[in-house]
C-alpha cells in the first residue's frame, strides 16, 4: 500500500508499517557492523559486541535485563522451537494448548496430537485460571498460551497463568508476538519459561524475533554452527536486530496515551454499527483487549468477501477464517468463543495503529455499514 493510503491500513495485527527510524538504523548497522559476529577478526568482534549490546537493549525493554535472548527469524520459528524442543526433551510428556493460540503453536502441537490437550476459553475469549489448574495433568510438561490473542486481541493474565505453571512444575510458553510494543510487557512479573516475539509486529523489520528464555536448554530445530549458544545456528542478522531495538524503543513512550487513542477508534466503529442498526457480534471485549483490536462476526456473510469488497474501496482489514483448498473454514478461535460456524465464517478483524485517525476510521465505518448491507441484500 502506498504511503498516502497508510491511514486506511487497518491490519496492524498482521504487520505494522516500519518506523522510518528503524529502517535507518537497519541500513546504518548493515554498513557499520558488516562483519560476521562469529569471526575472530576486528570487523567480526565489533559486530559481536554490537549484537550483544542490542540483545541487552531488547531484554531491558522487556523487564528482563539479566535474562537470555535467543535471536531467530520471528515468532513462528521461535514458537516451533519451543514446542518441538520441549516435546523432544520430555519424551512422553504432554502439552496443554490454549484454544486461541497462533497457528505456529497449534499446528506444531497437532503433529503429535496424541500428546496434545486443548485448554478451552470462556465466552469472552479468556483463559479461566481454575480451568487451567484443573486441566494440568500429572504428565503435562508444557502450557502454551498467547499474551494477546492474534484474532481477537484478548489479553490473557499471563502473570497468573505462569504462576500456576510454576507451582505445578510445568513449563510455560507465552507467545508475545501481538503484545510486545502494544501493551506493557514486564517479564519480572511474568514467570514464564519462554516468551516469544516478532519485530515486525511493532514496527521493526521482518525476519527478526526470538525467545526471551528462562527455561533449561532445549534441543535446537536445525543443525549447523554454534551461534546463539548452540540453540539456533546461522549467522545473526545484526542489522535487523538494530532496527528491532529502535522500533521497540519508539513503541514504549506514550504507550498509555496511544492505547486510549486506539480504543477511541474502535469506539467510533462500534458506535456507527450501532447507530446504523447493523447486526454484529463483537468477539471479546474491546475495552479490555489490546488497544486497536476489533473482531466482528456477521452471521450469514463471508468474511473473505467483506475483506475483498473493502479492499476495492481502499481499506485494508483481515478476515477471521482460514482458506483450505479455496474453501473458507471457520476460525477455531472464534468457534472457541461459542460462535456458530456461520458467525465464524462472517468474521473480520480490524486492527488500528499509529497512522490511523478519526477521519479515516469514520470513512471506514461508513463503508463497512454499506458493504454489509449490500452483501446482505445480495444474499437475500
Amino acid at each position: 500500500m502506498k504511503a498516502d493510503g497508510a491511514d486506511r491500513y487497518f491490519d496492524y495485527a498482521a504487520t505494522a508499517p516500519p518506523f522510518d527510524e528503524a529502517l535507518s538504523a537497519q541500513v546504518e548497522a548493515a554498513r557499520t557492523w558488516f562483519g560476521n559476529p562469529s569471526s575472530a577478526h576486528r570487523p567480526g568482534t565489533a559486530a559481536r559486541a554490537e549484537l550483544e549490546r542490542l540483545r541487552g537493549v531488547l531484554a531491558a525493554h522487556c523487564g528482563f535485563p539479566d535474562g537470555r535472548v535467543v535471536l531467530m527469524s520471528g515468532a513462528t520459528e521461535a514458537n516451533n522451537w519451543v514446542v518441538h524442543g520441549v516435546m523432544h526433551a520430555t519424551g512422553s510428556g504432554r502439552v496443554l494448548v490454549a484454544a486461541d493460540v497462533h497457528a505456529s503453536v497449534w499446528n506444531v502441537c497437532r503433529r503429535q496430537a496424541d500428546r496434545m490437550d486443548v485448554l478451552p476459553l470462556d465466552d469472552k475469549g479468556r483463559i479461566e485460571l481454575a480451568t487451567l489448574a484443573a486441566s494440568i495433568r500429572a504428565d503435562t510438561r508444557l502450557v502454551c498460551c498467547s499474551h494477546v490473542a492474534s484474532e481477537t486481541g484478548v489479553i490473557q493474565d499471563v502473570g497468573a497463568i505462569a504462576a500456576i505453571c510454576e507451582r505445578r512444575g510445568v513449563l510455560c510458553h507465552v507467545d508475545g508476538a501481538q503484545a510486545l510494543g502494544r501493551i506493557p510487557v514486564n517479564l519480572a512479573t511474568i514467570a514464564c519459561d519462554f516468551y516469544t516475539f516478532s519485530a515486525h509486529k511493532f514496527g521493526g523489520p521482518r525476519g527478526c524475533g526470538g525467545v526471551l528464555l528462562r527455561s533449561p536448554t532445549v534441543s535446537p530445530l536445525m543443525d549447523g554452527g554454534a551461534q546463539e549458544g548452540g540453540l539456533r545456528p546461522g549467522t545473526e542478522n545484526v542489522a535487523a536486530v538494530a532496527g528491532a531495538a529502535v522500533a521497540l524503543e519508539l513503541s514504549l513512550p506514550g504507550m498509555a496515551a496511544e492505547a486510549e487513542r486506539l480504543r477511541n477508534l474502535t469506539r467510533t466503529v462500534l458506535a456507527e454499527l450501532e447507530r446504523s442498526g447493523t447486526r454484529v457480534f463483537v468477539n471479546g471485549d474491546p475495552e479490555k483487549s489490546a488497544p486497536g483490536f476489533l473482531s466482528l462476526s456477521l452471521a450469514g456473510l463471508d468474511g473473505h468477501a467483506l475483506v475483498a469488497d473493502l479492499a476495492v474501496q481502499g481499506f485494508a482489514v483481515a478476515s477471521g477464517s482460514a482458506c483450505s483448498e479455496n474453501r473458507p473454514e471457520p476460525s477455531r478461535t472464534i468457534l472457541a468463543l461459542g460462535r456458530s460456524p456461520a458467525e465464524a465464517l462472517g468474521t473480520i478483524r480490524i486492527s488500528f495503529g499509529r497512522a490511523n485517525n478519526q477521519e479515516s476510521v469514520r470513512g471506514f465505518a461508513g463503508a463497512l455499514v454499506k458493504t454489509v448491507r449490500r452483501q446482505t441484500d445480495q444474499k437475500g
